[in-house]
Parts: structure tokens; C-alpha cells; sequence
């Protein structure tokens, strides 16, 4: 049991790369072989989601990172041109999701009527 836990934590990055079905497979099997009862079961679902989500959030900055000097080592944009693109994406990213919040606040008092 001990081993299985270790080799759940050692794979816990592989996890930021799973899909939410896959999440809940490997949770349901854990629950199973250790004897979990349903909070607990919950509670560990949360922790790798937290994980994963976490994991997921350094390997696209380290990504993000590689490929900035990547363009500007080569040429093919400046740093200031990088910082201006990073800027843009961040308003437009930030726009769409005000939109989107506020669209499913709109679907949750519609259905409430």
C-alpha cells in the first residue's frame, strides 16, 4: 500500500496532462484498494485535481517561457514586441472571460424563473 502511494505522488505531474475521466478512474481504483469511504474518496479527487491543476499551470510557463526566447533568440520578434503580444492576449483573455461570467450568471437567474 505504501508503494502504491509513493507511485501516485511520483506521477502526480502526469496527472495535469489527464483528461477529468481519467482523473476519476484512477480515484475510484485508489478509493477501492485502500478501503476509502466517500468523503475521503472526495477529498482525495480534490487534492489531484489541485494537483494536477497546479502541475499544469508550471509546465505551461516553463513552456511559455522556452518559446519567448526561442522567438526572440531567432529573430522572428523582439522582446518588446513579445511584451506587447503578452499584453494584448492577456486583455482579450480577461475580456472573454468577464463575457462568460456573466453569460452563466445570465443561464443560472433564467433557470431559477
Amino acid at each position: 500500500m505504501v508503494e502504491r502511494i509513493k507511485k501516485i505522488v511520483k506521477t502526480g505531474y502526469g496527472l495535469g496532462l489527464l483528461s477529468l475521466g481519467e482523473a476519476k478512474k484512477i480515484v475510484s481504483k485508489v478509493k477501492k484498494e485502500l478501503s476509502l469511504n466517500d468523503e475521503e474518496g472526495v477529498a482525495l479527487a480534490r487534492e489531484l485535481v489541485a494537483n494536477s491543476k497546479q502541475a499544469s499551470k508550471e509546465v505551461l510557463t516553463a513552456a511559455n517561457r522556452y518559446f519567448e526566447a526561442a522567438l526572440s533568440k531567432s529573430g522572428v520578434a523582439s522582446k518588446g514586441e513579445l511584451k506587447a503580444a503578452r499584453k494584448f492576449l492577456k486583455k482579450r483573455a480577461r475580456r472573454v472571460k468577464d463575457i462568460m461570467k456573466a453569460n452563466l450568471n445570465n443561464l443560472q437567474k433564467r433557470k431559477k424563473k
